[in-house]
């Protein structure tokens, strides 16, 4: 499995895509000069780009990853040749999973790096009234990639199943948006449950717990503009990485190791 997570690592380096979607990590640089419109806000301003410009990034290569690679090894007889050799198929699966994990961790490395010296730039810029909490900031970074790393597996959901590139790309691309407004839906519906049936509001609460909720690895606010913490749901967010993760994955690999790839 290892083996094939470092095979694809470096096969992503030499892929055109992957440089094309890497070279957005150059907008950093650009950072302090467009938070600096924001006249006295520029430390929060440039604390919030810096996040939005890593998930922009993170999004590009989770569904790349997510969705491409499992279907562009089956269209170019690739998995044929890998599952040849004594290689099961659930390795085969998670090291593709766990290589292109690694790219996603060096990205938000490089990118966490790049924002922490924008940042920097910028604060001195104007003084702020708010002090800079850089371990919030490394926090929100750090639940930006588990949450991109819930949607690639997503994307390896459907690749598991699906014959067609379309199916998992727009499939993803749903859920990705889903999971953003899940819980805003719900938080709305039952504060004005009174004005909807119980079997809706049951319906609902199912969809909320077997879909994605992405708001819960959302600290933009807290490391923009100096919000405490609560450990509590830092465990929460992390508990629910794992166990959704591990579900996600576990189906994925029950149903590409019934798939007729032949």
């Amino acid at each position: 499995m290892l083996k094939i997570a470092l095979t694809t690592v470096a096969s992503l380096i030499k892929d055109r895509i992957f440089y094309l979607i890497a070279s957005m990590i150059l907008l950093f640089f650009l950072v302090p000069v467009f938070s600096s419109f924001s006249m006295r806000q520029i430390q929060e301003v440039s604390i919030v780009m810096s996040l939005s410009l890593n998930s922009f990034i993170l999004l590009f290569l989770s569904i790349f990853g997510g969705v491409v690679t499992i279907w562009r090894d089956v269209e170019r007889k690739y998995t044929y040749t890998i599952l040849s050799n004594p290689t099961t198929r659930s390795s085969y699966f998670l090291g593709r999973f766990l290589g292109f994990a690694m790219i996603l961790l060096a990205v938000t490395l490089i990118n966490l790096l790049l924002s922490l010296v924008a940042i920097d730039i910028s604060s001195k810029m104007y003084q702020s009234r708010l002090p800079i909490l850089w371990s919030s900031i490394i926090l929100a970074f750090a639940m930006t990639l588990l949450k991109y790393l819930i949607l690639m597996a997503i994307g390896f959901l459907f690749t598991s199943f699906a014959t067609s590139f379309f199916v998992p790309f727009f499939g993803t691309v749903v859920l990705y948006l889903v999971g953003n407004a899940s819980q805003g839906v719900y938080d709305y519906l039952f504060q004005n449950s009174t004005n909807y049936p119980e079997l809706f509001k049951y319906l609902i609460k199912v969809l909320y717990y077997i879909l994605p909720n992405f708001s819960v690895f959302d600290l933009t606010a807290y490391a923009a503009y100096a919000l405490k913490l609560n450990l509590s749901s830092i465990f929460y967010s992390a508990a629910y990485f794992l166990l959704y993760l591990g579900i996600v994955l576990s189906i994925s690999i029950i149903l590409y190791n019934k798939r007729d790839l032949i």
